[in-house]
């Protein structure tokens, strides 16, 4: 069967959502470093069409060939192969086999597909398939956010620190890192941009005391906040700047 098939249609903010549940769900919201055989070991998954008996095996390299896991959806349970080798590779933390194990996971839980295939040289992408209907694309967005515990990731300041604590590839810790930066960024934008607000509002506030504001009110705001700016008068409060008032007129 094709590598990638279409699934239905999710945003990447709804499979994070999704891989946080099922986190949750095996009892591993507040790991540090998610049990990835414990996971696959438990007797039932959380998927989103309800909670479903989970059956997982370890299978000879042999018999699986170039496919380093699989997995098989039905309306009664949730299948789960994993080859021998990228198992024990996963027991000793090795990033791409963890990654594995939870992209088989992510199957499990968002689609509906009767068998779904892990190659081990990567499973092909479709480009008629747009990211938010692709089963593959869904599945590794799945699985990186289902292996990283953000509220701990959020203190790391390289991709490394992710990739170590998380127990993930350097790869996906990368994209992860990146997307945390800009994150922090906004963030930062936003801070100075308070902050010129605030000591613009401050300056204002200073500024008032020490104006002479007029008895008339601004023709357009009507607030009793303009005050003379040479020839002209300006409203503090809506900034608007009018002719020389004469004999209590405008001019």
């Amino acid at each position: 069967m094709p590598h990638d098939f279409r699934a239905k249609p999710l945003s990447d903010e709804q499979v994070c959502r999704y891989a946080k549940q099922a986190r949750d769900a095996f009892g591993q919201s507040a790991a540090s470093r998610i049990d990835i055989i414990e996971c696959l070991k438990s007797k039932s998954i959380w998927t989103i069409r309800g909670v479903k008996p989970l059956r997982f095996s370890v299978v000879p390299d042999a018999e699986m060939g170039d496919d380093d896991g699989k997995t098989t959806v039905t309306s009664e349970e949730v299948s789960i192969q994993i080859k021998h080798s990228v198992f024990e590779d996963a027991k000793y933390g090795v990033g791409r086999a963890r990654h594995t194990c939870a992209h088989e996971i992510a199957h499990g839980v968002m689609h509906e597909s009767s068998e779904m295939l892990r190659v081990a040289t990567g499973n092909t992408k479709h480009f008629w398939l747009k990211p938010y209907e692709s089963g593959e694309h869904q599945a590794g967005v799945f699985a990186t956010a289902f292996l990283i515990n953000d509220e701990i990731a959020e203190k790391a300041v390289s991709a490394s620190d992710i990739s170590v604590q998380a127990g993930i590839s350097m790869e996906s810790a990368k994209i992860y890192f990146s997307n945390l930066e800009k994150r922090r960024n906004r963030a930062r934008t936003a801070e100075k941009i308070q902050l010129l607000r605030d000591e613009y509002m401050n300056e204002r506030r200073d500024l008032s005391h020490s104006l002479h504001y007029l008895d008339e009110p601004c023709t357009v705001c009507g607030s009793r906040t303009v005050f003379p700016v040479g020839s002209k008068y300006m409203c503090q409060e809506c900034d608007t700047v009018s002719d020389r008032y004469q004999d209590g007129d405008p001019g």
